[in-house]
């Protein structure tokens, strides 16, 4: 059984490194000749030319652009695989829209679809890594019995959904809700600080409360995932989303909140700092 990874960024290459161990015949793709070198190094298989597989892992990346989901980069790879092997089974990790895969394997004619979204977190990967609790949903019966016995061989334990679509979804609202979470503790930093309260003192507080988790609010909602997805789950499903643009707009406040306070804070410590030139002088 050949196994081929295609994507070798932040998610893909620990997923070809795990899938590795356990299939012989793995290797990586990746239309990067640099991100094909990482991968060599660690003595896997890879190339910039993708090869015929039984198995297709897609872990590139998805983007917001100009206002929309741009899925580009995943339907290149499933062209490819459709020309090289349309019989392999496709299992995306990737996030994906609604629809995606149901629409990719009817223009691609392909009838082995699954989707798998990864959950790996750099910041705890010991913990959150390529092994762990996944949601899973595929295009029929026989690409479900695949791709959960694929999964099962990598010691990936799996939630099954009852439909594709499902799958897809869950990625999105997953991010979403962790988008909430941080811009509803931004929205209360911003209450205390007008009200020169101590929001980390508030934090520890209400986190005593046994279904209370509030998040930190730091320096705005960053990264590659959260305010991408939450913009993908508005523009699939609906752009009447009160609560997610609110939360979007706050996050937009409270990092322009936290530019004028440092920018306060350094024209504060530049005058503290002329004052006592000229007094020394």
């Amino acid at each position: 059984m050949k196994v081929c990874i295609m994507g070798l960024g932040n998610i893909g290459l620990p997923v070809v490194q795990h899938v590795s161990k356990i299939y012989r015949q793995t290797q990586g793709y990746d239309i990067s000749q640099e991100a094909v070198n990482v991968v060599k190094k660690l003595g896997i298989n890879a190339s910039t030319e993708l090869s015929c597989a039984d198995i297709y892992v897609i872990a590139v990346n998805t983007w917001h652009r100009n206002g929309y989901p741009d899925m580009s980069a995943i339907e290149d790879c499933v062209k490819r695989v459709s020309i090289l092997n349309p019989g392999a089974l496709i299992c995306f990790e990737s996030t994906l829209v609604k629809g995606a895969a149901r629409e990719f394997a009817k223009k691609y004619n392909l009838a082995n679809i699954a989707v798998c979204p990864h959950r790996w977190w750099k910041q705890e990967e010991d913990k959150y890594g390529v092994v762990q609790l996944r949601v899973l949903g595929a295009l029929n019966p026989e690409s479900q019995t695949k791709a959960l016995d694929f999964y099962n061989t990598l010691n990936i334990p799996i939630h099954t959904v009852n439909s594709i679509e499902l799958a897809e979804l869950s990625k999105l609202v997953e991010n979403t809700y962790y988008y909430l979470r941080i811009a509803y503790a931004e929205e209360l930093k911003m209450l205390c600080d007008e009200n020169h309260l101590d929001f980390d003192e508030l934090r520890k507080a209400v986190n005593t409360k046994w279904n209370v988790d509030m998040a930190e609010a730091r320096d705005g909602i960053g990264g590659e995932c959260l305010p991408k997805d939450i913009q993908l789950l508005i523009n699939a499903y609906s752009n009447n989303m009160p609560l997610l643009q609110g939360a979007i707009s706050t996050d937009s406040n409270y990092r322009a909140n936290l530019s004028h306070r440092k920018l306060c804070s350094t024209s504060e410590t530049q005058h503290i700092e002329e004052g006592s030139k000229t007094h020394n002088t």
